[in-house]
C-alpha cells in the first residue's frame, strides 16, 4: 500500500474504534439498567470500560498480529498524553478542582497500578503470568471503586446518570434488539478498528523509517486517547472540570493493568530497552508531578496546565529528534 492508503487506513481504524467504543457502551449500559442493574455499577464498569476499549482492541490486535511493541507504546504513550495532554487542556479551559478524595486515594491509587505495569515491564518483557496478575488488579481496582462508592453514594451517582427508565410492563422487544445490536455492532467495529488501525500504523512505521514503538507511542497513544480529551474538554467547558481527573484516572488504570494484561495472556509482550530508560520514566514522572501540581490547593491551576502541556511538548519533540537521528 502507498502512504496515502496507510494514512486513510490508520484514520478509518481509529474513527472505527472511537465510534464502535460509543455504541459498545451506550448499548450495554442500556442493556445492563434495562436488567436492573444499578447506575452506579454501570459507570464503575461498563462505562469506565469503554474509555480504554480503543486502547484494548488495538492492543489485542497487535499482539495477535505480533506487533508487541505497539502495544507497550500505545500504553504507556497514552497514559503520558491523558496526565500531561488532556488534564493540561482541562485546566487551561478551567481550573480543575480536585475533591481531597482524588488527592489521596485516587491519583495515588492511579500511580500504584502505573507502577505495577511498569515493574512488569522492567525485565524487558511481560509474561502471561505477569498479566495474569495485572488482569485480577483490575478486578480489584472495580471491587473497591464499588465498595467506596456504597460507602459514599453521592460522590459517584452524579457520574453514573440513569439511561433507562422501563415503561410500565417493561421495554418492548424492539428495544432490545436495537441495544443489542449496539452491542454486536460495536464488537465488531472495534475488531475491524483495531486491524484498519494496527495494519496501517504498521505501514506508516515502516514508510517513516521509525520503529513501531514511536508510532505507539505518538499517533496510536494520542488517537486513542481522542475520546478521554473531548470528554475532558467538554466536562470542563460545562463546569464539571473535575470529571476529568476521574476521567483520566480511569482509563490510566486500565491503561496499566486491562490493557496490558489482556494483551499479554493473548502473547507475551516485548519491551524495548528505550521505552524502559525514557518512555516509563516519564511516564510515572508526569503522573507524580500531576499530583504535586493540584496537591496544595486541591486544584489544578492555569499555570499548572500549562506545566503539563509543555512537559508534554518536551516529551513529544525529544521522540522527533530520536526519531530523526533513527
Amino acid at each position: 500500500m502507498g502512504p496515502l492508503i496507510d494514512a486513510l487506513c490508520f484514520v478509518a481504524g481509529l474513527f472505527l474504534l472511537v465510534k464502535s467504543a460509543d455504541w459498545l457502551v451506550l448499548g450495554g449500559a442500556l442493556i445492563a439498567e434495562g436488567l436492573g442493574v444499578r447506575p452506579l455499577v454501570v459507570g464503575l464498569t461498563i462505562v469506565a470500560f469503554g474509555t480504554s476499549a480503543p486502547e484494548l482492541a488495538a492492543g489485542i490486535g497487535a499482539t495477535i498480529r505480533d506487533h508487541g511493541e505497539i502495544v507497550i507504546g500505545t500504553v504507556v504513550g497514552s497514559n503520558i498524553a491523558n496526565v500531561a495532554l488532556i488534564l493540561g487542556v482541562a485546566s487551561l479551559i478551567r481550573p480543575v478542582p480536585c475533591r481531597r478524595p482524588v488527592v489521596v486515594r485516587e491519583m495515588p491509587l492511579m500511580l500504584v497500578a502505573m507502577v505495577a505495569g511498569a515493574g512488569a515491564m522492567l525485565g524487558g518483557g511481560v509474561s502471561r503470568w505477569e498479566g495474569i496478575a495485572l488482569t485480577a488488579g483490575i478486578l480489584v481496582y472495580i471491587a473497591l471503586a464499588y465498595r467506596v462508592a456504597r460507602r459514599a453514594p453521592e460522590l459517584f451517582e452524579a457520574d453514573a446518570p440513569k439511561l433507562a427508565t422501563p415503561p410500565e410492563g417493561g421495554f418492548p422487544a424492539k428495544w432490545w434488539f436495537k441495544n443489542t445490536a449496539l452491542v454486536l455492532l460495536g464488537s465488531a467495529g472495534l475488531a475491524l478498528g483495531a486491524h484498519l488501525l494496527i495494519t496501517g500504523a504498521e505501514s506508516l512505521a515502516r514508510w517513516l523509517g521509525v520503529s513501531e514503538l514511536i508510532i505507539g507511542l505518538t499517533v496510536v497513544a494520542i488517537g486513542t486517547s481522542l475520546p478521554e480529551l473531548f470528554t475532558s474538554a467538554r466536562a470542563a467547558m460545562t463546569s464539571h472540570s473535575d470529571i476529568a481527573v476521574g476521567n483520566v484516572v480511569g482509563s490510566n488504570v486500565f491503561n496499566s493493568l486491562c490493557v496490558m494484561g489482556v494483551a499479554s495472556l493473548v502473547a507475551p509482550l516485548p519491551v524495548p530497552e528505550a521505552s524502559i530508560v525514557r518512555d516509563v520514566p516519564v511516564m510515572l514522572g508526569v503522573a507524580a508531578l500531576a499530583l504535586f501540581l493540584m496537591a496544595p490547593r486541591k486544584r489544578l491551576t492555569r499555570p499548572a496546565g500549562l506545566v503539563l502541556l509543555f512537559t508534554y511538548a518536551a516529551y513529544t519533540a525529544g521522540l522527533a529528534i530520536v526519531s530523526l537521528r533513527g
